[in-house]
């Protein structure tokens, strides 16, 4: 892939996770929710952006510190590789190593199941099932969703009456990108999150969509076999965030 498709889709990524602000500083943007969140808590390059120099670092930790926020950068392997070298000179450690895959949507399989509902917008049913499957930052993740442009879909899993399974998506520059998949822990393996992408994939299929794209943390066999199973078997770029020891 050249790296133009490759910051396509790392924009269309960042617009389905949108942060509360977003400060650029010298081509980077600083973007920043609170909580814990990193991908919105986080330094990230955009595509214009040189390497890291200090200057640049100097000022992204007086606004994270600022804020009482360990100091965080997110890095592409397609870009950025001084960068690291200059951060972990100055006692930064990476972490949180992401792959981002890419799938075609061209004859798409239907996914059989029972169960599944889609919505425009979450539901009280759908945020609950997420705060209690995903747990973390319920109140920053409730206000990201709010900030999100594009078109978007919820797709949740019900069992019994209970929703098991979730999964949303956005259309964002030709993309489908596909966010927060989870499955309640006690019915996983039962395919209920195949179901939930899959549903997904057919609703951005039906509306001209040729490109899906998702980030799955790299070392998660599970989740990049399920993936791999509907044809997310592209791999486009990885990252990965560079933290700040204490002293």
């Amino acid at each position: 892939m050249n790296e133009k498709f490759l910051w396509r889709a790392e924009m269309a990524c960042r617009a389905a996770w949108p942060a509360e602000t977003e400060l650029e500083i010298a081509g980077w943007s600083a973007r920043r929710s609170g909580g814990t969140i990193r991908r919105v808590n986080s330094l990230n390059p955009l595509p214009a952006a040189t390497e890291l120099d200090d200057a640049v670092i100097d000022r992204a930790e007086a606004l994270y510190t600022g804020h009482g926020q360990a100091p965080l950068v997110r890095l592409l392997s397609f870009a950025g590789a001084a960068s690291a070298d200059r951060l972990a000179g100055r006692g930064y450690r990476s972490e949180g190593g992401t792959t981002t895959l890419c799938a075609d949507l061209a004859n798409l399989a239907p996914v059989a199941g029972d169960g599944t509902t889609l919505w425009d917008s979450p539901d009280r049913r759908w945020l609950a099932a997420r705060n209690r499957i995903a747990v973390s930052d319920p109140a920053v993740f409730g206000r990201m969703l709010g900030l999100i442009r594009a078109p978007k879909q919820f797709a949740g899993i019900g069992v019994d009456g209970e929703i098991r399974s979730i999964a949303y998506a956005v259309i964002v520059d030709g993309f489908l990108v596909l966010e927060s998949v989870a499955t309640d822990e006690n019915f996983r393996g039962r395919g209920l999150a195949r179901q939930a992408v899959g549903s997904l994939l057919q609703w951005a299929a039906a509306k001209g969509v040729d490109k899906a794209v998702l980030q799955v943390v790299t070392d998660n066999v599970p989740a990049r076999e399920l993936y791999r199973s509907l044809r997310f078997d592209t791999g486009l770029f990885e990252y990965f965030y560079m933290r700040r020891l204490e002293s």
